[in-house]
Order: C-alpha cells, then structure tokens, then sequence
C-alpha cells in the first residue's frame, strides 16, 4: 500500500514537472531565434573572446564588452551595409521592372539578334520569344505587384529587427561572461562518467564548429570573393549577385557556378567579352576553389558534413524559417548529429560496461 502511494506521489511530481516544463517552454517560444543567435554567435566569438581575457587577465565585463564591440565594427557593420545595399538593388530592380514598358522588353529581344553571338541562334529562339512576348503584359504587372508588397512588408520587418538585435547582444554578452557555467551545467545533465562526458561534449563542438567553418564560414568566403569582383567589374546589382552566390555555395554540384556562368554569359551577349572573360577566369580558379583549398584548412580534423544532408538543411530551414533557416537549418542538422553520437556513445558504453560484468 504504502508503496502505491509512492508510485502515485512520483506520478504526481512528474506529470507537475511536465506541466511547468510545458509553461516554462511557452514561455520561452517567443524568444527561440534571440537565444539561438545568441548561443551561436557565443560559439563563433569565444576564441576572440578567450584571448581578450587572458589580456585583460580575467576580466569578464572588460574582455565581453570588447569583444561585442569587435563583432560589431568588423562583422554586423559591413553585412548591415550589405544588407542595406541589397533592399535598395531588389527595390530597385522591382520598381524599374514594374514601370517598365511592354514594348521596350520586346524592342529589347528583337536587338539580340544584333549581336554577333546571337545572330546564327536567334531564327532558332524565335517562336519561342513570340510566345514570351505575348505572355509577358498580363503576368509582368502581377508579379511586381506580388514582390514589391513582400518589400514593403521586409522593411516594417526590419525595424523589428533592431530591437531583437539588441536583445541578441544583450544574450550574447552574457553568453560569453557565462559560457563556462552554462556548458557545466549542461555537462551535469549528461549521464556517463567524466571522460565519456568529454567525449561527448568534445565531439558535440566538433560537429557544429563543422557546420559553422566547413559550410556555414565557406559560403561568405565564397560570397565576399564575388562580391568582390562583381564591383570591381562595375555590375549594378553586385549586392543580390552576391547574395545568391552564397545561396548557391551550397549546393551540390555546381554550387557557385549557378550564379556567375550566367552573370558572365550575360556580360558576354550583351558584348563585354573582357569583363565576361574575367569573371569567369576569376571565378573558375577563385571562387570554385575556395571548397578545395580554404574550406579543409577551416574545418581541419573538425567533422565534415555530407553535401546531400548539408543541402537539404539549407532548403529545410528556408522553407520552415525564411531567410534565417540557412544558418539555422545547418545548425539543427549539426545538433542532430550530435544527438546521435550521444546515443551511440550511450550505447557502446552500455554494452563496454555489460560485457565486462558478464
């Protein structure tokens, strides 16, 4: 009896302790993205940030503050002008394409067949382009009309941006003050002895600094190098061009290539041979190669995530979290992972310990 009354004392606490953890995480919901830039962020700046202490020997306030204002002048700076750069190009582009008149677009396609290149080909594409310029008033306005209500909504959406960004540096900082205590305390939650929690936690780090060097780091490597020199050669939209080369870094196969043997075909057709020339030497032996020579010395003996998986993360965190899902949706998929060495870690130490009892 008194032993059932036990069971349903326990039942109790479990089914209250369930309830508060259900509250406690409604509570939180709200502020997931804070917490996870936060987290991530803390992650990415706590070399700096250890190297900064050891300087100011062991002064947390000093050494955290220092490192925000780092990652604020030389990374949030240049990705918000960037940013900033790319609402106007898209913006612009929208508003020239929507008071864009019908019958330039078609003067337009008619003067292709002037062009050297074009010439021999274009009797070819010829029905084809009588049937797109026949297409083109009815779906042209719609289509602007669909993307320029999605911009207006982007910028009453960005002024929300600021407040959480200041909540995300809030975290961060106390992230970085905090970060020993809060990876204790995550360490006691883990079951296992003291070296298996190591392990554990050790190859936990491995697999997200994977993602974050290996895929993540890569692909704004890769985007900066573009961005580069689609200024130098004087492109118009060269803020979008390298946005969507950091897009398409990661995908399999072809990843940048996607963006610039287009951009240089255009400036081919459209006769800049010479800018069209450089852009794809510069990107076939820059650009492409940046999965080839930087991104193993950035991962190192870190673990390398598979492409295929590392693809489908970035179009599931798109799809589920917008733009947001191509960081987050690599990281989820890191945290799986780990997840997973934690169950065989579990395991084979289940059946070590079992084997040498029997």
């Amino acid at each position: 009896m008194k032993r059932q009354g036990t069971e349903i004392n326990f039942s109790i606490i479990i089914a209250l302790s369930l309830i508060i953890i259900g509250l406690f995480a409604y509570l939180i919901v709200p502020f997931f993205m804070i917490i996870f830039w936060g987290s991530l962020l803390a992650f990415f700046l706590y070399p700096i940030y250890s190297k900064i202490l050891n300087q100011f020997k062991n002064k947390k306030t000093i050494s955290a503050l220092t490192t925000l204002f780092i990652f604020i002048f030389f990374i949030l700076t240049p990705l918000f002008f960037l940013g900033f750069q790319l609402f106007l190009q898209i913006e612009s582009n929208l508003q020239y394409l929507n008071e864009l008149s019908i019958f330039k677009i078609i003067e337009y396609l008619q003067s292709l067949k002037e062009k050297p290149l074009l010439s021999k080909v274009y009797p070819h594409l010829e029905p084809y382009l009588e049937s797109f310029q026949s297409q083109l008033p009815q779906h042209i306005p719609k289509i602007t009309e669909k993307l320029l209500l999605s911009l207006s909504g982007m910028l009453t959406w960005s002024f929300g941006l600021v407040f959480k960004l200041f909540l995300t540096l809030f975290t961060l900082y106390y992230f970085l003050v905090d970060g020993e205590r809060i990876i204790q305390i995550i360490k006691e939650l883990i079951p296992g002895s003291e070296d298996r929690k190591d392990i554990i936690l050790k190859r936990i780090a491995l697999i997200i600094e994977g993602v974050l060097f290996g895929n993540l780091l890569t692909a704004l490597i890769q985007g900066a190098l573009s961005l580069f020199i689609y200024l130098i050669l004087g492109l118009s939209s060269y803020a979008i061009l390298a946005f969507l080369t950091i897009l398409a870094s990661f995908l399999p196969f072809f990843g940048t290539a996607l963006i610039w043997i287009p951009a240089s075909l255009y400036l081919i057709i459209t006769g800049s041979y010479i800018k069209g020339i450089i852009l794809i030497i510069y990107s076939a032996l820059i650009v492409s190669q940046v999965d080839n020579l930087i991104k193993p010395l950035l991962i190192g003996g870190k673990t390398k995530i598979h492409n295929l998986l590392m693809f489908f993360a970035v179009l599931g965190g798109l799809a589920r979290f917008g733009l947001t899902g191509i960081f987050l949706g690599p990281i989820i998929l890191g945290l799986f992972l780990s997840i997973i060495e934690i169950y065989k870690a579990h395991l084979l130490n289940n059946h070590t310990t079992s084997s040498e009892n029997h």
